[in-house]
């Protein structure tokens, strides 16, 4: 499935691919958070702990969300991404990182934190324009199984020009993200599914143009979970 290229149609074409696999999305989303979980609980009592927390504690929080948590969730950015090219996907994919490229996932996960962070220190739209930059790195590490420091550079010029777009999408996606916490916080998880689904169809409509000769996937072609 591809858009036009614009905030409003990748959206509306989301919004269909979510429509159309609701329930696997929705039960693979669940799996990776309740993976997630240890990382978010350590992280709870770390800060709940201030200057007094053990600094076994914050490594092992750290070192979960640096090796286990980022690979999942970029396991899950490859679920979506096999949907939108009308690909068959599974429940194994959400582990796709660490088997297709878990060492550039894992530093590519750290460099874009340190970048980022560093950048929202400065000034609050560096740290947002670089995030806007790096929109699809982790699709280029497990999709085209780049490394970290290629996929930042493919990243940043397949949104070249297409700033404008990113941004919208960032405004759009703050405005989903607190209507669906507005639903006595149920809505949140559909919200971020629809908006995998987006990222996932921009993606998959910009890689097509900026590289028309390149082959479209780099997994097994079929229909979406196995249908």
């Amino acid at each position: 499935m591809v858009c036009d290229g614009t905030c409003m149609d990748a959206l509306k074409v989301g919004w269909d691919l979510m429509a159309r696999w609701f329930w696997p999305f929705l039960g693979f989303s669940l799996v990776c958070m309740f993976i997630r979980i240890p990382a978010d609980h350590l992280e709870n009592i770390a800060s709940s702990a201030g200057d007094d927390v053990p600094a076994g504690l914050w490594m092992i929080s750290q070192g979960y969300e640096i090796f286990v948590a980022t690979p999942i969730s970029m396991g899950l950015t490859w679920v979506f991404l096999k949907a939108a090219r009308s690909e068959h996907f599974e429940l194994s994919d959400i582990f796709g990182a660490f088997s297709r490229n878990y060492l550039h996932a894992v530093g590519a996960g750290v460099v874009q934190t340190i970048l980022v962070g560093l950048g929202l220190l400065l000034l609050i739209v560096p740290g947002l324009y670089l995030i806007v930059k790096f929109s699809f790195v982790e699709y280029l590490i497990v999709d085209r199984k780049m490394g970290m420091i290629e996929a930042m550079k493919e990243s940043w010029h397949m949104t070249d020009g297409r700033e404008g777009t990113l941004f919208a999408l960032m405004a759009m996606s703050v405005l989903i993200g607190l209507g669906g916490l507005l639903l006595c916080g149920v809505g949140i998880i559909p919200a971020l599914i629809w908006l995998s689904a987006t990222y996932a169809v921009l993606y998959h409509t910009y890689f097509l143009v900026d590289h028309p000769e390149m082959p479209e996937s780099t997994s097994d072609s079929g229909n979406p979970f196995g249908m």
